[in-house]
């Protein structure tokens, strides 16, 4: 017979209702849903918004920085969903832990529905930067730092996800899928590593 669902499992605060300072005490607090991934993507966050604000500030009527800016608005709002949507994908798996004799299968699956919002947390992460590198040469010296700005915090929206998958991966019981978890976020960060160095040094060389 199937469990039956408790719709309290399935309500989580959200992150739109609150306050920075209490976010900031969610985050440090232990007992709450708030975690490494909420934090993750709101490092992203920050940065779509610094590489919007750099966007905005050149003032460009060209169309391709017209559509990076419209992109980059839809990642903005994206990131704040993903806060919400990653504390949900997490609830499986805290409900399973709160249990002596879970089941183990049961356990990796939860893993594994844990990891699917932090990997698009991630993926967008990249998708931030690659908005950016098209119209990289367009934006204007004054607002170069913010354009660099957001770099970093896409960079570290996804060290905060690959340094939780590493610890995820180490409370996997199949070898492959564990392996696969902790180096697909250390490959793909390897991968765009150049991208991502030559915008930064572009950025701030930028007079």
């Amino acid at each position: 017979m199937a469990e039956k669902i408790n719709i309290e499992d399935l309500m989580v605060e959200s992150y739109s209702d609150k306050t920075l300072k209490s976010y900031s005490g969610m985050i440090a607090d232990p007992k709450s849903v708030f975690g490494l991934g909420s934090a993750a993507a709101t490092s992203s966050m920050c940065a779509a918004s610094m590489a919007l604000r750099a966007l905005r500030m050149t003032a460009s009527e060209d169309a391709d920085m017209l559509h990076a800016e419209q992109d980059m608005e839809k990642l903005r709002v994206y990131f704040l969903h993903l806060i919400d949507e990653e504390n949900k994908a997490k609830k499986p798996l805290e409900k399973l832990l709160k249990k002596e004799n879970a089941d183990d299968t049961e356990l990796e699956a939860a893993y594994r529905t844990a990891c699917c919002i932090i990997d698009e947390i991630f993926y967008m992460s990249i998708r931030i930067v690659e908005t950016l590198e098209p119209v990289a040469d367009k934006i204007c010296p004054c607002a170069a730092h913010f354009a660099s700005a957001a770099v970093h915090f896409a960079k570290c929206g996804m060290d905060a996800v690959r340094i939780q998958k590493a610890v995820y991966s180490r409370k996997m019981n199949e070898p492959v899928f564990a392996h696969t978890t902790k180096r697909e976020p250390e490959i793909a960060i390897e991968n765009n590593a150049e991208l991502f160095d030559r915008l930064i040094k572009k950025f701030e060389s930028a007079e």
